[in-house]
């Protein structure tokens, strides 16, 4: 008799890879995209292309969340019945800003998201990320964030819209420490 196989891991190894398809094309990464892949584990580059929506992630992420959801592939994502698509788009904004918190805290801006340390697969499987209440998880803010007084003193704007404020300042930045270095 050959070795045990665990049903759970294999279905979940041949999810990630019809999962990470695309991903795998726009991003070639050797042993990078498998089903333990989580925000925290991608190259900045790669973090960056997802948190700036690029057209690559877009289409990427769309096929990913269609295959996790049992849907089909990202081509067929526009085209469903209203109420699937408005689910599917919360999903879509809802990784997007696990990307973009990622972003932060790699800056020190933010605490990093408990999300982060989630499997991608894992995440764009739970039902939870559909809803519209999952929008509005932000992570606490760190000294480092520009409206962290703001946020410690209670004053002004609540922890979401605050904390989404500075992802504009965030990319900029971001981007800036993935730059090739001159020297002179």
């Amino acid at each position: 008799m050959g070795d045990v196989i665990s049903l759970h891991h294999f279905k979940s190894r041949r999810m990630a890879e019809r999962a990470f398809r695309l991903w795998r094309r726009f991003f070639p990464g050797e042993g990078l995209w498998n089903e333990g892949t989580a925000w925290k584990d991608l190259p900045g580059a790669v973090l960056l292309a997802f948190a700036s929506e690029s057209d690559q992630a877009q289409t990427a992420l769309y096929d990913f969340i269609m295959v996790c959801q049992g849907l089909g592939h990202g081509g067929a994502f526009e085209s469903q019945d209203l109420d699937t698509l408005c689910r599917l788009l919360n999903g879509y904004f809802y990784l997007i800003d696990q990307a973009r918190f990622e972003v932060m805290a790699r800056l020190g801006w933010v605490e990093r998201p408990a999300a982060a340390e989630k499997p991608l697969l894992q995440a764009a499987c739970d039902p939870s990320i559909y809803e519209t209440a999952a929008l509005a998880e932000t992570p606490a803010p760190r000294p480092a964030h520009p409206g962290y007084e703001e946020d410690r003193l209670g004053i002004g704007m609540e922890r979401p819209v605050l904390v989404r404020k500075a992802v504009p300042e965030a990319m900029r930045r971001f981007r800036e420490t993935l730059a090739p270095q001159t020297v002179c």
